[in-house]
Formats: C-alpha cells, sequence, structure tokens
C-alpha cells in the first residue's frame, strides 16, 4: 500500500500506472501510436474517416486530398491509418524509394536492430531488384520497412498491433458462425 493512501485508491494508481507503462514503446508515427483512440484523428480537419471492411479495422482514415505529410523531411505520398471500436491497429504510410535506407536508419536508432529479409522483384521490363524488408516486433507490435512496394518508385512502412488485430478477427469468426453474438 501507498503511505498515507486508502487501499483502493492506491491500488487505482497502480493500475493505471501499469497501464500507462503498457501502452509506452508502442510503435507510431509523430505521436499517433498503435492502441490509441481514434478521437485526435478523427476530430482533425488533416484527416478524413470511412467505414471498412480490412483485416482488423471497421474504420480507415487517410490524409485529406489538400494535405501534406512527411517523414525524415520527404512527402508522403499517402497515409492510411486503421481502426477497430475506435483503437488504432495499423498505420501504412508510403514515400519515395529514394528515402528509404534514411528511413530505415532513422527506425534503427529508435528501435534498434531490425531483422531483415529480402527477395528479388521484378518490373514490367523483366528487370530484377532486391526487395530489403525489416521487421521490428514487440510482444505484441510489429513495424515493417519495405523498400519496393507494387510500385518500384515507392517504400512503405506498416505498424501493426497484431495482437489486437488477431482479436478483432476472431471475435469477426465468431459473428460469422453466430449472428446472434452481433448485438
Amino acid at each position: 500500500m501507498i503511505a498515507g493512501l486508502p487501499k483502493a485508491v492506491a491500488a487505482l494508481l497502480i493500475l493505471a500506472a501499469g497501464q500507462a507503462q503498457a501502452g509506452e514503446g508502442r510503435y507510431g508515427f509523430k505521436g499517433i501510436a498503435l492502441g490509441s483512440s481514434i478521437v485526435a484523428v478523427a476530430t482533425s480537419p488533416k484527416y478524413e474517416c470511412r467505414t471498412s471492411r480490412a483485416p482488423g479495422a471497421d474504420t480507415v482514415c487517410g490524409l485529406r486530398p489538400r494535405e501534406k505529410e512527411t517523414i525524415l523531411g520527404a512527402p508522403v505520398s499517402s497515409l492510411f491509418l486503421f481502426y477497430a471500436d475506435g483503437a488504432l491497429t495499423s498505420l501504412s504510410l508510403y514515400f519515395e524509394e529514394k528515402h528509404f535506407n534514411q528511413a530505415v536508419a532513422a527506425l534503427s536508432g529508435k528501435y534498434g536492430s531490425p531483422g531483415l529479409r529480402s527477395e528479388t522483384v521484378r518490373n514490367r521490363k523483366d528487370e530484377s531488384f532486391e526487395n530489403r524488408v525489416y521487421t521490428w516486433k514487440t510482444a505484441a507490435d510489429s513495424l515493417q520497412a519495405q523498400r519496393y512496394t507494387s510500385q518500384l518508385n515507392l517504400s512503405s512502412l506498416r505498424f501493426t498491433a497484431d495482437a489486437m488485430i488477431r482479436q478483432v478477427e476472431r471475435q469477426r469468426a465468431a459473428v460469422a458462425r453466430d449472428p446472434n453474438l452481433d448485438i
């Protein structure tokens, strides 16, 4: 017990501190962390949101057409935030491939050494390119930096709350098996 506080108040403070620590260290972009509430994004004039049936999400938000975002000073081509029940389950952003190495270096400085996987991708002219995919993981989340997307001039970052997405998919499967659960 914390000296001078009733047991119930002390227990609530300990619980709140534990929850604050659990939210710390989650992957995110410019203050929008995995697991965070949709409120800040949905009320911002910078973003627009719509319903979605994407894996692990019921709402997707993105930049409004005239809004701009950057990563390490480079322009972001597109940014999508996926929410389930008002909590951020994943975030995807795309930027020019020429900034990929700088992004990986910055992410490595922030999150430590990533895992690395390489694959070969080909363009329409059948030219091959080495696609490097870096992955950082925690117990509940992952972050993937991919050098080439389906458009070889774009790289991507995907922040994913893996445990949250698995829970959403379990809930959807349960409702599909028994629609009476959808109340």
